[in-house]
Parts: structure tokens; sequence; C-alpha cells
């Protein structure tokens, strides 16, 4: 016997080259009532955990709704405190945008005829 068939005895095989022991290396060999029961057993489990799963999004869903009927309640109570608080607005200040003023550009750097019947003069500050 050769030193690789000694090793290869040792390992659990025999001289076909099949495992000896089928729990290592061979086919395991189940009885169709007990593959029947293990689906069996498998689909009642995942059967409770979509229930229990189905329960809590229930219970979760139950609980937004509560809040959210909270916000909403709380929006609407302050919207009609701030109805009542409200200070008419003060008047704009400024330049009357409907206004047409008069300015004068003589000597400013200008694009375009000197004659065009619109001038747009851009105020700038730099700071």
């Amino acid at each position: 016997m050769g030193r690789a068939a000694r090793r290869h005895r040792e390992n659990g095989f025999n001289e076909n080259g099949s495992a000896d022991n089928p729990a290592i290396g061979g086919s395991w060999s189940l009885s169709p009532g007990t593959m029947l029961g293990g689906i069996l057993v498998g689909m009642a489990v995942l059967i409770f955990l979509g229930f229990l799963n189905w329960g809590l999004t229930r219970q979760i869903q139950g609980s937004l709704d509560d809040r959210l009927t909270h916000i909403e309640s709380r929006l609407a109570q302050l919207s009609t405190n701030q109805a009542g608080s409200r200070a008419p607005a003060a008047a704009a200040q400024g330049p009357d945008p409907s206004r047409v003023y008069t300015v004068k550009v003589d000597g400013a750097p200008v694009r375009g005829p000197q004659i065009a019947p619109v001038t747009i003069a851009e105020f700038s500050d730099f700071q």
C-alpha cells in the first residue's frame, strides 16, 4: 500500500474513492416524510414571522397616525396664533419702482449708441 493510498484511507475514503462515513463526504438520504415535515415546519415558521411582522407594522402605523394628528393640531393652533398677532406690514422704504428717474450719465462709461431710447444705469458698491 502506497503512501497516498494510506493517507486517502486515513481521511475516511475507501478503495473506490467514496467516503466510508456518509456524514463526512457522502450524500444524505432523507425519507420523503422527513423532507415533508421539514418543509411544513419551515413554512410554519415563515407564516409566524409574517404575522409577527404584520402586527409590528400595524403598531408602528398607529403610533405614526397619532403623532401626525398631534402635529396637525399643533400646526393649526400655531397658525391661528400667528394670524391673530400679525402686525400690519410696514410701508416699503426705498425708491418708488413706478417712478421714472433722471440720471446724468455725461462722462460715464457706456455701451451702445448715445441716443438710445432706454438707458439702464447700474449702481454698485464694491465693499
